[in-house]
């Protein structure tokens, strides 16, 4: 009986040892997978935040000159969404981050198509309103490009890019704050207008 009982023990060890090993091997592929995923993700997220920022200071100038014709003409093309690699693990990490990180580039899509919109009502030569649009919704995908790879670079312990002169977060800020204002000055006088037409 006793043997039996002994036996019964050194199975259930064996099992538990097993089971840990195992449950260990896992969970150390699954990070290893995730950092490797970080890595990956946060490089190509500095790139674009990089590229949103040449977007909102492009002043349509090109080489301090506007074009033959006295216009202001984008001398900077939008960047393609962030494309991130197909050999990684999206599922080791967060879901949240996941899903956060995997809508960024519909989400730049949709302003993409608004600001192509205001080509409409954009008029020569300073096209301000699709300048301002543009600008509006490349602040936007910068801070949060650059929150995305902080996020990832803070959970997964990756050192983070250093600017020298360059505080990301604070000129795209202090740029949206002036085209906000901006945009809000035009539509009162839009809605001013509107009302001395209708009377």
């Amino acid at each position: 009986m006793t043997e039996a009982i002994f036996g019964l023990i050194g199975v259930l060890v064996g099992s538990g040892i097993s089971w840990f090993q195992s449950y260990w091997t896992t969970n150390k592929e699954a990070e290893k997978n995730a950092r490797y995923l970080a890595i990956r993700v946060v490089c190509i997220l500095d790139k674009y935040m990089e590229d949103c920022a040449n977007v909102v200071k492009d002043d349509g100038l090109y080489e301090g000159q506007r074009s033959s014709e006295g216009c202001l003409v984008s001398q900077v093309d939008i960047p393609s969404a962030p494309n991130y690699p197909e050999d990684v693990d999206w599922k080791s990490i967060d879901p949240d981050v996941m899903f956060a990180l995997l809508s960024f580039p519909s989400e730049i899509e949709d302003g993409n198509r608004i600001i192509s919109a205001a080509t409409i009502i954009a008029y020569p030569p300073d096209y301000q309103d699709w300048f301002d649009e543009r600008k509006f919704y490349y602040c936007q995908f910068g801070l949060i490009a650059h929150k995305l790879s902080n996020d990832l670079s803070e959970k997964y312990g990756i050192k983070k890019k250093k600017y020298n002169e360059w505080n990301p977060v604070d000129d795209f800020s202090t740029e949206l704050k002036a085209i906000v204002q901006r945009r809000n000055h035009r539509t009162e006088e839009h809605k001013a207008f509107v009302k001395r037409v209708l009377g």
